[in-house]
């Protein structure tokens, strides 16, 4: 049996293998003799119930453009073929679509094919497991510059987002991530809206947040829901499953697949999502000793995964079925199941899931007492796991010596660069001097008044230019929007609060913590939906004027993203902070903002830590538990704060991170809720 968030079929690297493009379509089923235009169009708005169903939506519009199309027709026609394939894992498809578009951006008539065919090339490098040609696509389309046509936009940064996640860049996959939702929801297609908000879930998860990744799988969820979208439904209940599970909360994760396999039955095109959920609900069925139901439930999971194609998922419904036997008594034949399912595994190349297999098989004789042969599975468990580290770290090497083969090239490139500039600056200099001497010269025969005005003229520009500077330094850290601090500056400034954290004061009563208060404005998205885009950004504006209005002069705003800011307390102590909190959403909530002549009401919900809360805890550890906190706002009925008050001593932080309502209610650790502003 295996546990159910190690289940690799689960893990939503698997289920969602390229979140690439901020364009999402959509079909409920295939219409005939439809004008593509309709279809496309529809797509957009509304998704569609699988991938297949989407391209064979599109291979029977009855106007399908051919090379002699306008090249507009032909790109967007071709791009969302593409996106579908990717989406759908189908490789011959892609490969079709995508050598539509090299040819015409061969043909020089369409200048944005080029950029793409490197967005989907991307998806197609990850549906090959092609790592090596990940990165060199990584840089040329990272090196595009921001597009004005926002449907590319969430595309290129989608595609940016999922290639930083294979590589292990997790926080700049987050961050891009954030970026493409952002500007898909800014474009209103609210498809692509869903997906990008199912593939952040995947970089949450990624990082180990699972509060967070519920918080966008929810939300995915419900626009999903809302336009019809049932592929991408099926995959946030993938995606809610594996949290559940994670947390240890099976009725949950229990009523999640319930809902994949209600959402995808006889559904063409949906049988991977549908076999996923077969195998993790056999999985759940022997963990609570539920065998008969277990074992109908891998034989449904290894008929999809036969249709499908699907190896490894076979390999683990073989085996699921062989522990359900074996556990209920049937020893012999569960195991035999469990090894066929083992050298299905493989066959395939699956090493990890080869591992994960073993565990489960010493696990099952060592319960049938088999202690001989659960050794002996073991001490293979480890062999494997050895030479599974062996490759990876050696892998990692030479990443590592190629990367430093490129960057002493590059600083070689630098170097002779800056020679060269150095040579041309020593001769624009000469000439500058001699250009000087005669201007000397000239003035000595000028009037008076002609040299004042020549230094008044100079001493302007010279205060241009600093004003100049000074508005370039300030851009560079403020938010543009509302004008308070961006996030590369709250790093910046809690880079420097780490040595004050750490370090001895000489003042005694100088309170060496730093309080942070993530907040976040409730229900932003009906305020946009409601008065438009406009007044949201009027909210977001107003929201900065009062939180700057409240704090110290030592104190900072910061624009974490999108709706949310980070309040840095310099100096408050836990006792601190449910006063400050109260102050925040007061100060938010007790007058409405005004947009056009309406009133506007806005309420948030905080979390609060003072940092560090326990010995040799990070800052950005901290940012995690009061974002923790905030979603425990959120959950709670918002327009409140969650403050994060202390740990009890000896506690494991871990309990923390895993469960922090959990650990609360045993009394691990000191939570105090601040009630936000009511009118009442």
């Amino acid at each position: 049996m295996f546990s159910l968030p190690s289940l690799p079929l689960l893990h939503p690297r698997r289920v969602l293998p390229a979140l690439l493009s901020a364009v999402l379509l959509c079909a409920s089923g295939l219409a005939a003799a439809e004008p593509v235009r309709v279809v496309l169009d529809d797509l957009d708005r509304h998704g569609y119930a699988s991938p297949l169903l989407g391209i064979q939506r599109l291979q029977a519009a009855e106007d399908r453009p051919d090379a002699g199309a306008p090249v507009a027709q032909q790109l967007r026609y071709h791009v969302t073929l593409a996106q579908l394939a990717v989406h759908g894992e189908h490789k011959p498809e892609l490969a079709s679509a995508l050598k539509q578009l090299e040819r015409l951006a061969e043909s020089g008539r369409c200048t944005p094919c080029g950029s793409y065919l490197l967005a989907l090339r991307i998806g197609q490098a990850d549906l090959a497991n092609q790592r090596a040609a990940i990165q060199p696509l990584l840089d040329r389309l990272a090196a595009l510059p921001p597009s004005s046509d926002l449907r590319f936009e969430a595309l290129r940064l989608g595609a940016l987002s999922r290639a930083r996640m294979l590589l292990g860049e997790d926080a700049a996959a987050l961050s891009l991530g954030l970026q493409a939702v952002e500007t898909a929801e800014r474009a209103r297609l609210p498809a692509s809206e869903a997906r990008l908000l199912n593939a952040l879930a995947s970089v949450h998860f990624a990082r180990d947040d699972m509060a967070s990744a519920l918080r966008v799988v929810d939300d995915s969820y419900a626009i999903a829901e809302r336009i019809g979208f049932r592929f991408a439904m099926a995959q946030a209940g993938i995606n809610r499953s594996y949290a559940y599970g994670t947390l240890k909360q099976p009725a949950r994760e229990f009523q999640a697949l319930l809902d994949v396999l209600r959402i995808t039955k006889d559904t063409p095109g949906a049988e991977a999502l549908e076999q996923i959920a077969h195998s993790n609900l056999s999985a759940y069925h022997i963990h609570r000793g539920e065998y008969a139901q277990a074992i109908a439930a891998t034989q449904e999971a290894e008929r999809l995964a036969r249709q499908v194609g699907d190896d490894i998922g076979l390999a683990f419904a073989l085996s699921n079925r062989g522990s359900a036997l074996a556990r209920s008594g049937r020893v012999d034949e569960g195991i035999a199941l469990m090894r066929q399912g083992m050298a299905v595994a493989e066959k395939a190349g699956g090493r990890r899931e080869v591992v994960d297999l073993l565990s489960e098989q010493a696990n099952v004789l060592e319960r049938a007492g088999r202690h001989r042969d659960a050794l002996a599975a073991l001490r293979r468990v480890v062999e494997l796991s050895g030479a599974i580290t062996s490759a990876e770290r050696e892998k990692a090497v030479l990443e590592l010596q190629e990367k430093f083969s490129a960057e002493r090239k590059n600083r070689e490139i630098e170097r002779l660069s800056l020679q060269n500039a150095r040579a041309q600056a020593e001769v624009a200099a000469h000439a500058w001097r001699q250009r000087l001497w005669v201007a000397l010269a000239l003035v000595l025969l000028l009037s008076a008044v002609l040299l004042v005005l020549w230094l008044r003229e100079a001493r302007r520009r010279n205060r241009a230019l600093l004003v100049d500077n000074a508005a370039l330094a300030s851009q560079s850290v403020h938010d543009p929007l509302t004008g308070v601090f961006n996030r590369r500056h709250f790093e910046q400034l809690m880079a420097q609060q780490e040595a004050t954290v750490h370090g001895r004061s000489r003042d005694r009563h100088y309170q060496a913590a730093v309080g942070l208060l993530l907040l976040d404005v409730d229900f932003f998205k009906r305020i946009n939906d409601t008065w438009g885009h406009a007044a949201g950004d009027a909210v977001l504006k107003e929201v900065a004027a009062r939180l700057s209005a409240l704090v110290r002069e030592q104190d900072a705003v910061v624009r974490w993203g999108g709706e949310e800011f980070v309040l840095v307390l310099p100096g408050t102590s836990p006792e601190g902070l449910p006063v400050i909190a109260a102050k925040a959403l007061s100060a938010l909530g007790r007058e409405p903002v005004i947009h056009e002549g309406r009133e506007i009401p806005v309420r948030a919900s905080a979390g609060a830590i003072a940092w560090p809360a326990w010995p040799g805890q990070d800052w950005m550890d901290a940012v995690h538990v009061a974002d923790l906190a905030l979603y425990l706002s959120k959950s709670g009925g918002r327009n409140r704060a969650t403050c994060f008050m202390g740990v009890r001593e000896g506690m494991d932080p871990g309990r923390v991170h895993g469960d922090l309502a959990g650990a609360a209610a045993a009394g691990e650790v000191d939570l105090q809720v601040v009630p936000g502003w009511s009118a009442e």
